[in-house]
């Protein structure tokens, strides 16, 4: 029997040997090979060369898009995750009936590139006109969910205050039309104009400025029921600069008062104020107890100092020079608070991470700034929707700090731009340029003038971003008018 002979049962033990073997060098082989995978390393298959990658991601809206890297069309389309050798590239995304976005990078070894916020503008833009107005509307304001859309009615009877409310979700049907209480707004009507100051977060109710000759007022106007909408002014007894509510929600607001420089909290519910502060200049709210503001007190003559209100406790930030109009602002991204604070007169925008923990600290006891912005003459500044990105503008010259990368942009736009430039997204800006529509990535690149319109400011989008929703001068007013950004396969059927 075979197992009996010594020679064959010796030839079998060294075929598993050999089989051992073999298996165990396939084993280290794959193993070496996973981890340098794993590590960014590939195989040069033409040379056998081994050589370093690195990933990218890609995405687009509207999804599957065509990828092109140095001008070479890839078999994936978005969205896309690519193993690529370390170098340069030309990255460009294509899709019949829309414009290409493009832009180089470099993709070092183990690194990753995200390119996963594009979005392509249709090649040939559809307009409608929802609805044609006498003359631009004083207000025009989206709820923060971009659900609702109202614009003011402009109206010859300065007591008829009336708000064309849009579902942005159902474009196609007629605005409801929604009547503030008359009785709500006092003084005299010449001269009487209405401003947005900001949405509570339940989507419903808005918070109005009322300027008339003789003083200012605010009201919370409820969309949801206009006549359960009040005067706030009266409810605190007090002649207000600004208010603004506290958490988003309306059953607190904070009350500045510019003529003695003073921050109280005051409460609907018990038509009381509470005084916080004194000497304030400016002054933004974040959450339900914290507050950066601008204050004269305890520094020199001609500067200002940022300060942080937090539970009741004030904390010095930074001091800098007193200017017409202060730059505050402060949002928390991937779990930590970003702070940003200048004037239009300071040579630099300071922004902090975390600035309470170093000033918190008895071993430093100061927040140290994390970059500046070195653009005097500011007159803009604001985080981008998602808080990656914080943008500070001076007419034509345009600074952006991006926090995920930690990287800064300055640059200056050749084309003419009228106001303010506004983030449309968490990667976008846009505004207006000379009489059209201007869009442009976070850097300048991928700038796309889109269509006529008479402000940069009332410039909105439905939830999805498939219709923008602009004003345009037309005959016989001004056309509150909508634009579909799909083409082609994207359209619906």
């Amino acid at each position: 029997m075979d197992f009996l002979d010594p020679r064959k049962r010796r030839l079998h033990n060294i075929r598993l040997m050999v089989g051992y073997g073999l298996v165990a060098i396939a084993i280290g082989l794959t193993s070496i090979i996973l981890v340098y995978g794993a590590n960014g390393y590939g195989i040069n298959t033409k040379t056998g060369e081994l050589i370093q990658n690195g990933l990218l991601f890609v995405d687009s809206k509207p999804a599957g898009a065509s990828i092109y890297l140095n001008g070479q069309l890839q078999s994936d389309t978005t969205s896309a995750r690519l193993v690529l050798p370390a170098g340069n590239y030309d990255l460009a995304i294509k899709k019949s009936g829309y414009r290409d976005w493009n832009r180089k990078f470099t993709l070092n070894e183990q690194s990753i590139a995200r390119y996963i916020y594009t979005f392509l503008f249709p090649t040939k833009l559809t307009n409608q006109n929802l609805k044609v107005y006498s003359s631009e509307p004083q207000i025009v304001t989206q709820s923060p969910d971009k659900h609702w859309l109202l614009a003011l009615v402009p109206s010859a009877d300065p007591k008829n205050i009336v708000f064309d409310m849009y579902d942005t979700g159902k474009l196609d049907q007629s605005p409801a039309q929604l009547v503030l209480p008359a009785a709500l707004l006092s003084g005299s009507t010449p001269g009487r104009s209405l401003s947005a100051v900001e949405w509570a977060n339940d989507n419903n109710h808005l918070l109005l400025k009322h300027s008339y000759q003789g003083g200012e007022e605010f009201i919370i106007f409820n969309r949801a029921d206009p006549a359960a909408s009040m005067n706030v002014s009266r409810v605190f007894g007090v002649s207000a600069s600004k208010m603004s509510l506290r958490n988003k929600k309306i059953d607190q607001l904070y009350v500045f008062r510019q003529e003695d420089n003073s921050l109280s909290l005051g409460d609907v519910g018990k038509a009381t104020l509470q005084p916080l502060l004194t000497g304030v200049l400016a002054y933004r709210s974040y959450g339900s107890d914290l507050l950066s503001y601008v204050s004269s007190q305890k520094v020199a003559v001609g500067q200002v100092m940022a300060r942080i209100w937090e539970n009741g406790k004030t904390y010095p930030l930074y001091t800098f020079a007193a200017g017409s109009k202060y730059l505050l602002d402060a949002a928390e991204f991937q779990g930590h608070w970003y702070y940003v604070a200048g004037s239009d007169s300071a040579d630099r925008i300071n922004i902090y991470k975390d600035p309470l923990s170093g000033i918190k600290d008895p071993t430093t006891a100061k927040a140290i700034p994390l970059i500046a912005l070195p653009d005097s003459g500011v007159g803009s500044l604001a985080f981008s929707d998602n808080a990656r990105f914080i943008g500070a503008q001076a007419g034509q010259k345009f600074g952006v700090y991006d926090i995920e990368t930690q990287s800064r942009y300055q640059y200056t736009l050749a084309a003419p731009i009228s106001g303010e430039m506004r983030w449309m997204d968490g990667h976008r800006l846009v505004g207006l340029s000379g009489d059209s529509l201007l869009v442009m990535d976070y850097d300048a690149t991928n700038q796309q003038v889109l269509l006529p319109s008479i402000s940069g400011d009332s410039v909105f989008f439905d939830k999805n971003y498939h219709q923008l929703l602009s004003l345009v001068a037309v005959d016989g007013g001004v056309a509150l008018q909508r634009t579909d950004l799909r083409a082609g396969v994207d359209l619906p059927r």
